[in-house]
């Protein structure tokens, strides 16, 4: 029998787990001195991972200059400037021999271009599969600046199928037309919406909306924290849409409350600050 103090429920069958992006090396030019962390949905989700009991199996794409991300706040918003790009995409084909069928996918891309999304959708057709899909709402400029583009993506909006929960930010969905949404989630499982210290807006297929609320937190270092929250809804899932939720609150929650990836509180620690009993 498991002692007291170890969890009831388990998150380790929404294992094997298969994560799938790029990593970046991000860049605070704003902060003094100049601060440099790894970062990216990929890193976030494999922390989550962690936190959750699971070991994941990441699959990621190493290039000579890595994918350089520039943080920087004007005006009260976060802008981005790409300094390096991957040369090829990830793809499913990628995925070395040997390796187990995966249960849970977590489709991680940051930028167009870099994540083969169709490739992961088409070979594993009913697995659950969670898109933190930043990086299909965004456009490189010139000058390297990233910028959100005004619709759903082409490529986003091929990616909404039955089995998939699409994960955006509030700043990437703001300028969409009425009823943008709702539509992209009819075709998918459902599509989560972060609106940082707000919580998060659930819209399900059927178009019937519900709310996640923030956990209380003192913020150090707000970025990854979409990711976390997305991973660990996905996660938490096999307990339901709303003990997911609030755990996924919780742990977006101790994210912020950290200076980088820094790994997140055991599960244990997670639950209770959600209010969950495991």
């Amino acid at each position: 029998m498991p002692d007291d103090a170890s969890p009831r429920l388990s998150f380790a069958d929404a294992g094997p787990l298969l994560i799938a992006g790029p990593l970046t090396l991000d860049r605070f030019a704003d902060e003094s001195p100049v601060r440099e962390s790894p970062g990216g949905g990929v890193l976030y989700s494999a922390r989550t991972a962690e936190a959750f009991g699971i070991r994941p199996l990441v699959l990621t794409k190493v290039n000579r200059e890595p994918l350089l991300f520039e943080h920087a706040w004007v005006d009260g918003e976060r802008r981005l400037r790409l300094e390096h790009a991957p040369r090829s995409p990830i793809r499913a084909g990628d995925v070395p021999d040997g390796w187990p069928e995966p249960r849970t996918i977590l489709l991680c891309p940051l930028i167009p271009g870099d994540l083969d999304v169709a490739s992961f959708l088409d070979r594993w057709p009913g697995v659950r599969v969670g898109l933190l899909a930043q990086g299909l709402q965004r456009r490189r400029l010139d000058d390297g600046s990233v910028r959100v583009v005004g619709a759903p993506s082409p490529v986003l909006l091929g990616a909404a199928r039955a089995h998939v929960t699409i994960c955006l930010a509030q700043d990437e969905v703001a300028r969409w037309s009425p009823g943008a949404l709702t539509r992209l989630a009819s075709r998918a499982e459902r599509v989560i919406v972060t609106e940082g210290s707000a919580g998060a807006r659930v819209i399900d297929a059927d178009g019937s909306e519900s709310r996640i609320e923030a956990v209380p937190a003192q913020s150090v270092d707000s970025t990854g924290a979409g990711d976390v929250f997305a991973a660990a809804f996905i996660l938490g899932l096999r307990a339901g849409v709303m003990v997911a939720g609030r755990l996924a609150a919780a742990a977006a929650a101790c994210e912020v409350e950290t200076l980088g990836p820094a790994p997140l509180p055991p599960l244990a620690q997670i639950a209770a600050r959600a209010g969950v009993a495991l």
